[in-house]
Formats: structure tokens, sequence, C-alpha cells
């Protein structure tokens, strides 16, 4: 318990005042180099990075410090919530000063949870994608997420929680990766509670639009806006990247619950989403949904890291690139002995191919010791915030033990540790055909996917009830079971009390099928009640709304008021 507060206690200061910049590239504190808590059954003595020699033009980045050094670091489930990226950036901002927040994104606009330090909302009507849902609406980058709207009033927001406020100085930059249709797109941003925005007109295209911080950061508040409408009055945004200073390093955490290893090098625009990103470093922190699934080989894994390394050598051979081997997980509370052929078999690609690891598989030891410690969930899998934190302490420790190798001119031999290496020999069956989730071709190929233009909404939104299931939701809206599950990105009927469900229809109103309907309809205000909520009740966007009542976009509404519902 002692261990788990201390660790709780870290989390909850880590990212206050940055701490003094030291001397270039030299770590002050030799704590820096193993993790906060000591357990038997981690490998302290083997936390490091394999072939770091691989990885040297970033080691001299870093050494060097003459420019800002950034690296993605890219992940599912283990890395949304961001937990361990907060302790990898304590701990190697330490060394080379505060690079800044890094990745953020709306997350609750397009259905997901949001990271452990801030919380985000939208209104009006939003498209969004994410890189696990069996047909995405949307063109993806390396984010593996998008949000987009038709509607020139949807907003989306992201609030930091107080404890870790502000999440960036003045002087900060915030880069918007977006991408819109024509000319004439502003994207406007409020910098917590500002009456007047940063207004900016996005590149036609995928592109990144930078804006300047001149107030500590607390809060972020975009919208888009454009004049007339027509077929291309569309934006759409891909992510938040928060940097500070112009030297050292920044560490972008991004992660995609449930993503696979297998889909990632088949993102539309991947490749275009690392040219304009330019990172130094990509961590691939991917692999336990591929392995986890009940089909999966070893030789379908194999196919995949290596086309992920492909995918990033055809980018730019300049890019260093570090696996990470998936931690010990079980399967339906069994454990699985294809964990140790992953882990082998991902560090002979890395020998072959140029590529530095963390075995994370060896190091960290049997998830069942971690269960025992109070460090995994009870479904053996992920876990828990101290386990987290725990991870990412370890891992930077890795890292810089690896750099100041380096530093002092003592890298291990890669041929040394080649020795004795060899791979599974399974992984050279031949792959199991399974479907890839994104499809390049449903976005018209890889000349036109940045054009890409995207079915308009339509849907309405259902707050599932307690008892509910998907079945009596898809009767009750004249939709099927299916058609929710795919405008949702859910693999399977489960859901709770309390979800948001999009719902395909080609009604404009909300009301069920059986409803009986007014003409026209009109809506009496409520206490508590927005434009918002009211467009959502019925089904039609805050625009439309604002437009049959000749609202303009500043003006409010009252209780008792009537409204006409177009």
């Amino acid at each position: 318990m002692r261990q788990f507060t201390l660790i709780l206690g870290l989390l909850a200061g880590c990212w206050g005042q940055p701490p003094p910049v030291p001397p270039t590239g030299v770590i002050p504190d030799s704590a820096l180099l193993r993790p906060d808590s000591v357990y038997p059954f981690i490998r302290i003595d083997l936390n490091t990075i394999t072939f770091a020699a691989h990885i040297l033009p970033f080691w001299e980045k870093l050494k060097s410090n003459g420019r800002k050094v950034r690296v993605l670091h890219v992940g599912d489930s283990h890395i949304q919530g961001d937990i361990q990226g907060r302790e990898i950036r304590h701990r190697l901002y330490k060394v080379w000063g505060v690079g800044g927040r890094g990745y953020v994104f709306p997350y609750h606009v397009a259905g997901t949870s949001s990271a452990y330090d801030y919380v985000s909302s939208g209104e009006g009507q939003w498209l969004s994608a994410r890189s696990v849902q069996l047909q995405p609406l949307l063109p993806l980058g390396v984010t593996g997420i998008a949000i987009g709207t038709y509607d020139p009033t949807a907003q989306w927001e992201i609030r930091w929680n107080p404890a870790y406020q502000p999440a960036a100085k003045p002087g900060a930059r915030l880069r918007l990766l977006t991408r819109v249709l024509r000319s004439g797109i502003r994207c406007s941003l409020w910098v917590n509670t500002s009456a007047v925005p940063q207004v900016r007109e996005l590149p036609v295209g995928y592109a990144l639009t930078e804006f300047s911080l001149t107030e500590p950061l607390m809060a972020l508040r975009g919208g888009w806006g454009w004049e007339g409408e027509d077929s291309l009055s569309y934006a759409e945004l891909q992510g938040i990247f928060i940097e500070e200073g112009t030297t050292g390093i920044t560490w972008y955490s991004m992660g995609i619950s449930g993503a696979r290893l297998g889909d990632w090098s088949s993102l539309p625009l991947l490749k275009e989403s690392l040219r304009l990103l330019q990172p130094d470093l990509i961590v691939i922190d991917l692999g336990t949904n591929d392995l986890y699934a009940p089909n999966a080989t070893l030789a379908n894994f194999r196919q995949a890291i290596e086309a992920a390394i492909d995918t990033i050598r055809a980018v730019s051979p300049e890019i260093s690139i570090l696996l990470t081997t998936p931690q010990d997980f079980y399967r339906s509370m069994r454990a699985l002995p294809l964990l140790e052929g992953a882990s082998r078999l991902i560090r002979w690609v890395a020998s072959q191919r140029g590529v530095a690891v963390w075995d994370a598989y060896t190091i960290l030891g049997p998830i069942r010791e971690w269960r025992l410690a109070g460090l995994a969930s009870s479904d053996m899998v992920h876990l828990t915030v101290a386990g987290y934190a725990l991870k990412g302490q370890l891992f930077a420790a890795a890292l810089l033990r690896s750099y100041e190798l380096y530093r002092r001119g003592a890298l291990t031999d890669v041929e040394s540790e080649k020795a004795g290496l060899t791979p599974p020999s399974e992984a050279f069956s031949a792959p199991v055909p399974i479907p890839l989730t994104p499809s390049i071709t449903q976005f018209g190929g890889n000349t036109t996917v940045a054009t890409y233009t995207p079915p308009r909404p339509s849907y309405i939104t259902h707050k599932v009830k307690p008892g509910e299931t998907i079945g009596q939701i898809a009767q009750r809206y004249g939709t099927t079971v299916a058609a929710i599950r795919q405008a949702n990105g859910l693999r399977g009927n489960l859901i709770k009390a309390g979800q948001v469900l999009r719902i395909p229809t080609g009604r404009k109103s909300s009301a069920p099928s059986n409803s009986k309907k007014a003409t026209p309809r009109t809506h009496t205000v409520k206490a508590g009640e927005s434009l918002w909520s009211i467009a959502q009740k019925y089904g039609v966007s805050v625009h439309a709304l604002r437009k049959a009542n000749g609202l303009s976009s500043r003006a409010s509404i009252h209780p008792g008021q009537k409204l006409i519902i177009p």
C-alpha cells in the first residue's frame, strides 16, 4: 500500500513546474536510471535497449541538443490513457528540459475515453473514425483517430484537471493536424476563457497549422467556420501537438484502444502524416491485440512487424525505430505460450532490419506477479494506474541507461547481441489471410485519399438506459444491430447504461419510429437546456436550429421560449 501511495503521489505532482534544465544531455540524478519501486520479478539487470546501436542517429541528436527532437510513441489502450507517457516525459524532460505536453485529442467526440489529465467534450454534429472500426468513415494517419464535420457551429473542447494545470506555458506552440477540402475554411481556437479566438485559415488538404500560446494553458476550445455552403464545406481534426522550447525532446504518446499492429501500416494517411510530423524516433508499442486474437499466428505477426518497418523506411530511412515486445498477459485467464516466441521473433527481426527493441516480455516478468502485487487488473491484460506508471518508469530508465552507455562509448556491439538469437520456426509458415481493418480503396486509393469527401452524417444519438440491449435500441429506431455496431465501432453487442450511441437513420427526427410527429414541430425550452441538447434530442444540427429560429451565433435561449424544430 505504501508503494502504491508513493506512486500516486508522483503521478499527481509530475506535471507541475518544470525542473531546472541540466547541462546538455547529462543525467542529473542516477535515480532516473531505475524505477521508484523495485520488485523481485522484474529483471532490472536486463532493463536496457537491445540493439541500441541501431538508432545511433537518435542518440546523436539527443547529445547535440541543437534542435527539437520528436518521438512518436504509438500504441493501443496501454498508451491511450497516457500514464506511461507521463512518466516517460517526467524523466526525460529532467535531462533535456520540458518539451511540452505532447499529443492530445478530444477523444470524447470520437466516442472514446480521454487521457489521465484532461476531459473532452463537443457540440454539433460530428463524423468520427478510429483505426479499430471495421470500416472507418474517414481516412486516418499515424494518430489513428479523426473527427470531422459539415456543421460550422460544431465545436470541441479539452479541459485539463486542476492538478495538472497549466498544461503548457506561454510561448508554447500548438500544431493542429487537419484535413479540409477547399480554401476559405477557418479554424478558431479559444484558450482558457478568452472571448476572442485565434483564427487561422487552414491549408487545403492534409496539413499542420500552428498556433501560439500567450498565457498558461488550462482549457482549449476549437471550431470551424466558412462562408457559404457547398459539398466541400467540411473540416477534420486528426491531432493536436503541444510543444515547448526549440531544443531538447518532445514525447508524443498516441494510443487507440484495441489497435493492432497488423492494421497500422495500412492506414491510408500514415505515410503522409509521418512526412508532416518528421519524427526522429518512432516507438511501436503494438502487438497485444494481434496476439490476443484466437487465430493469432507468429507468421502473421512477423508479416505485420516487417510491414510496419518497411512503411516507415519508405517515408524516410533516417527515422530511428524502436519496437517493444508485448508484456506478458493472459487470454481467457490462461497463459499464452505464443508470447515467448513473439518476443524472440521481434528481437530477431530487429537484428536483421536495423531496429532497436525494448523487450518488455523478458524484463517485466510474469503478469501473474504483477496482479499479485496490485499492478495488473483482474483481466490479466491491462495494468492498474500504479502498474502503468511503473512500466513507464522502467521504459524511461532503459532509454536513459542506453543513452548513458552511448555517451560513454560503451554500447554493446550488435553482433554480440545477435549471437545465439534464432527466430521461431513457425514464424515462417504461410500467413493466414486476415482482413485489414482500414481499407485504402474505401477512400478512392492513394492518389485521392487526402481529398476524400465523407458522406454527410445521418444519425441521431441515444443514451443507453439500464437494461436496454442493442437489439431493443435497433428495433426502436427502425435500424439494424449491424448498422449500430458499425456506426459506433463495436466488435460485439455489449453496451452499458450511460453509453452514448450514434444511431444511423435517414430521418431528420430523433423520435422513435412509432412516435407521433407534429408538423411543424416546436419545442418549449426548459431550465438547463441548451441549443446543443435540444438539437441532439431532435436529431438536427445546432446550425439548422439557429437558422430555423433566426438566431445569431451569439444569441442565447431562455426557459419558456418556443423554438421551431426543422
